[in-house]
């Protein structure tokens, strides 16, 4: 056996197959598409990455896509009420938003011009296609969330607190407006998110809007709503949850780039075992989304998938044996980075917690407290040590901390 097997060629899979090429760990990345198909496709997603995710990136040598438009140094965030709560402030560092079908394939590319092994399958991976993988390898990594791999990963209960989505997605790509170098975060209580930024995507530079609903309020049905109809339904909830994105929208020229760049679905947040030992002897490590789906609030996913395969990559290059003793703990080390992030995301599903309110209060009236919390998305496991405290944000609001 030779040699570690990655499973998944999404942020995770491709940032830990990059880092141990470039720590001299031989690989074999199983993929269900090479960098043509990765590009082809609807939206997978829409994605802020932050500055430790592009940092890996850089050291790397594979960052891709440095337009300024889509580098995000600014963000502003309203809470509807009479009168709404808002504040606009700069971030510590700008968060890069790309999107994936231009990202991924420039990422796969750099892995097999560099002389990485690339074997793709088009047929989704299940546990037995894992097994058979694992007898030429060392170890093997997942890090992909497909439900038929997902069945080597059970359910953990005591990290997992929802059995059903919080919220209910609808994401698309669009014409029609200009939100500059800033992300807009709209919050309407008991209704809902509504994210906006500027996103460099196969069109060049565009906007981007996720609507985050709450099952059975007003911005649910937009999750339902076919491509031919979707502006139009959007247009007309903005003003009211929403009205900051409202006033830059031209409702004349707001549509769609095209079919494939609108996304509707949900997630059930989930953290699941993250080891599996396989019949034939091997191991199966889980990360990224094979291990851990948070709701993409917080815009957490793609960054802590970067973060855990940085770990996981250092811990391999370190050597074996890759046993299960290795795996469980690689996993302590990851889950250092990971539960921050996944407590951050599940509170941020519920309403605020009084300390929290109080905070967004400050801000809205103080510059420096308002780019704290904005810049708080850069830094997930400050944010949780922050919004966690009811003295830590006491200490910030009374201006001591």
């Amino acid at each position: 056996m030779t040699g570690i097997g990655i499973v998944g060629t999404g942020i995770s899979g491709l940032t830990l197959a990059l880092r141990l090429q470039q720590l001299g760990v031989a690989t074999t990345l199983y993929s269900e598409g090479d960098a043509a198909g990765l590009g082809r496709g609807r939206l997978p997603n829409t994605v802020g990455r932050m500055a430790r995710a592009q940092a890996h990136e850089r050291e790397l040598g594979s960052l891709h896509f440095l337009d300024p438009g889509c580098l995000l140094t600014s963000g502003r965030l309203s809470v509807k009420g009479d009168p709404p709560l808002e504040f606009t402030a700069r971030v510590a560092e700008p968060f890069h938003a790309v999107d994936f079908r231009l990202l991924l394939p420039a990422l796969m590319d750099d892995y097999t011009a560099r002389g990485g092994r690339l074997v793709v399958d088009p047929v989704p991976p299940d546990a037995e296609r894992v097994e058979r993988w694992s007898r030429g390898h060392e170890l093997m990594v997942v890090a992909t969330g497909r439900r038929s791999v997902s069945e080597l990963f059970p359910r953990d209960p005591a990290w997992s607190p929802y059995e059903a989505p919080q919220r209910i997605l609808a994401a698309g790509l669009f014409h029609g407006f200009d939100p500059g170098p800033a992300f807009g975060f709209n919050i309407s209580p008991g209704c809902g998110e509504i994210l906006s930024m500027s996103m460099m995507t196969r069109a060049g530079l565009v906007p981007g809007i996720l609507v985050e609903a709450i099952p059975g309020g007003p911005l649910e049905a937009m999750a339902r709503v076919p491509a031919a109809g979707f502006c139009q339904a959007l247009l007309a909830l903005l003003p009211e949850h929403a009205p900051r994105l409202a006033e830059l929208i031209d409702p004349a020229a707001f549509e769609l780039l095209g079919p494939d760049d609108l996304l509707q679905g949900a997630i059930t947040p989930v953290v699941r075992e993250a080891v599996a030992e396989l019949p034939g002897g091997g191991v199966a490590l889980a990360i990224g989304d094979a291990w851990i789906a948070n709701d993409p609030i917080t815009g957490q996913g793609a960054n802590l998938g970067s973060a855990c395969a940085w770990i996981a990559a250092d811990a391999i290059a370190a050597g074996g044996p890759y046993d299960a003793a290795f795996a469980r703990a690689t996993v302590r080390r990851m889950w250092a980075m990971a539960e921050p992030v996944t407590s951050w995301t599940n509170a941020f599903l519920r309403p605020p917690a009084e300390h929290v309110t109080a905070l967004l209060v400050a801000a809205s009236t103080r510059p420096d407290v308002a780019e704290l919390v904005l810049s708080l998305f850069g830094d997930p496991v400050r944010a949780w040590e922050l919004l966690s405290s009811a003295e830590e944000v006491a200490r910030v609001v009374d201006g001591v901390g």
